[in-house]
């Protein structure tokens, strides 16, 4: 008996140890399988073909098709982030626009936008990009996109104009620095590794005029990365000689207010050179919707919350889908708006609308029992595709979630929060996108606690006045620019967007009017601009009262029938 236990015993764990190695088999075997079931796997085929020029290539034909028609024609193009600049810039240098190295930048702008890119490891480093990818790889972050270029050999000569209202940051508003920049690697130690060594970026650069001789060493400043900004000094020190040079350029820095006198006298040592202008709209002034959120009261606790609410209801990959998805939600703070304006909790309510007043029991249970209703009108307007999950049953959960809690907010707060509406926190192009793709109420980077930018919102007359002091700094340029850029900054936070509208108006109109070679007509807008073309103040204008009509069509309360005909 002891000895056919002991034989079936070991029969068992033979078929248990059989069994095993086929579930492991199976699984790999299954992982290398096409994907056979019902569940929508486009947007990961979507992700692979995904690049910085979008998935149908509408950017990057535009160019080639107006150079086809318009040989002389200056090429300018809007786009959101300034990361975004680089695909138009090396697209310019392989159609023959400018040349693929030594070019001119004018940079106006109220920030230097000189950080070392942070992952260099997939960089063209001392060489023209060899693919998109690599192109790709360089649209990390908005402040790194110069020195990135410059690491490419395309630009060697940066002007950087920075605007009167920033005064405080610069040492005299008269003053004109020149720099010289030197920029190699450096050999370091692995510190894990002993006797291994890798290779580091480092730069080395000196102000003209402290030291009339750049062959002396102690004229120079030398660091290895990261250093944030060309002239800042927290990264390690090390010596001229350390430094293997590959590339040389000069940095030229003025204020708004000289600029135009200093270009006059510019000396350029190669008249060939290509030239760039490149513009950012928070030139005119730097904001922060921050502030609107702390006025109105809304805590950063409730945003993040709202961020998160809203990343487990939808989810996009495209611009139109953000513009999909920002419609929907706005949609909603509108309608709880309009119920919360006839709730039986607001004071002063008006005798007549208090026998029609809702309670707050009355106001959930109103949005928990039309849940399915609000998931259809999402899916009959194109919304479908921003849906995170497929079964609206699942949804709905989420939706109700989202609902519910926003009616813990005043109307003021609704208002404030559908203004402000939903957005990525970067641009689809981004190398970054695919680790922050979801939704986010839509504040920007750019809060007071976690950056060291000066604030300064602009008045309208300001806004003339500077539009006036741009003209002349372009009208003192030494020759017209082989492409313009111009970026509109109201992704991240930067330009006021109450004033975004007449701020790049005006500065289109100057580059149109300054430059013979400018058809106003032809200025392309990157598919990846916040809100389209017409920008992001017009973005929760649509679906508002085409939401609410639909719903008391569809059944609901004689109260939502009524508010049909009220103003938005």
């Amino acid at each position: 008996m002891r000895i056919f236990l002991g034989r079936r015993w070991r029969r068992w764990i033979r078929l248990s140890l059989l069994f095993l190695c086929f579930y492991l088999i199976w699984n790999i075997v299954r992982d290398m399988l096409p994907v056979k079931d019902n569940v929508d796997n486009s947007w990961m085929n979507e992700r692979k073909v995904f690049d910085h020029w979008g998935k149908d290539d509408v950017d990057l034909n535009w160019m080639p098709n107006l150079l086809a028609k318009r040989t002389q024609e200056i090429p300018v193009v809007v786009v959101e982030e300034h990361y975004e600049v680089l695909k138009y810039w090396f697209q310019a240098a392989d159609l023959g626009v400018i040349p693929r190295s030594k070019n001119i930048l004018i940079h106006i702008d109220s920030h230097v936008d000189g950080a070392v890119p942070v992952d260099t490891d997939n960089l063209p480093l001392f060489r023209y990009p060899s693919s998109r990818q690599e192109i790709y790889n360089m649209m990390q972050r908005n402040d790194m996109f110069i020195v990135t270029a410059a690491l490419t050999g395309l630009i060697d000569h940066v002007i950087w104009v920075w605007p009167s209202w920033d005064t405080t940051n610069h040492d005299a508003e008269n003053n004109h620095l020149i720099i010289n920049v030197e920029m190699g690697f450096i050999e370091i130690r692995i510190q894990e590794q002993i006797n291994r060594h890798k290779m580091d970026l480092c730069a080395c650069w000196r102000i003209q005029g402290i030291d009339n001789d750049e062959n002396v060493d102690a004229s120079w400043e030398c660091h290895r990365r990261n250093f944030s900004e060309i002239e800042a000094e927290n990264g390690p020190d090390i010596e001229r000689s350390q430094c293997q040079i590959h590339s040389k350029g000069m940095i030229e820095i003025m204020g708004e207010m000289v600029a135009a006198a200093e270009l006059r006298k510019l000396k350029i040592s190669d008249l060939n050179s290509g030239f760039i202008l490149d513009i950012d709209e928070d030139f005119y002034g730097c904001w922060s919707d921050t502030f609107a959120l702390q006025e109105a009261g809304i805590e950063k606790k409730d945003i993040t919350l709202i961020s998160d609410l809203i990343t487990d209801l939808l989810f996009g990959l495209t611009a139109h889908e953000e513009h999909l998805a920002n419609e929907f939600y706005s949609s909603l703070l509108h309608l709880v708006v309009k119920l919360k304006s006839h709730s039986c909790e607001i004071k002063g309510l008006e005798q007549s609308k208090k026998k029609n007043c809702l309670t707050n029991v009355e106001v959930s249970n109103y949005f928990i029992e039309n849940i399915p209703t609000i998931i259809k009108f999402l899916q009959e307007n194109g919304g479908d595709a921003v849906l995170r999950l497929p079964d609206p049953k699942h949804c709905g959960l989420y939706l109700q979630s989202l609902l519910l809690f926003f009616q813990n907010f005043s109307i003021k707060q609704l208002k404030v929060l559908a203004d402000l509406g939903i957005c990525f926190i970067v641009s689809p192009s981004s190398l970054y996108f695919q680790n922050v793709e979801k939704f986010h109420v839509c504040q920007g980077s750019n809060s007071p606690n976690n950056t060291v930018v000066t604030f300064h919102l602009p008045t309208e007359l300001e806004i003339a006045t500077r539009t006036v002091s741009l003209g002349k700094i372009l009208s003192s340029l030494y020759k017209r620019p082989s492409l313009v850029t111009v970026c509109r900054s109201v992704r991240d936070g930067y330009t006021p967007k109450q004033f975004f509208s007449v701020i790049e108006s005006n500065v289109l109109q100057s580059v149109a009017s300054t430059f013979r070679g400018v058809q106003f007509e032809n200025i392309y807008f990157d598919t990846n601009l916040l809100g389209g073309k017409s920008g992001w103040p017009h973005h929760s204008k649509s679906w508002t009262h085409r939401f609410i009509q639909y719903l008391s069509l569809n059944g609901m309360s004689d109260l939502l029938s009524s508010l049909v005909n009220i103003n938005n």
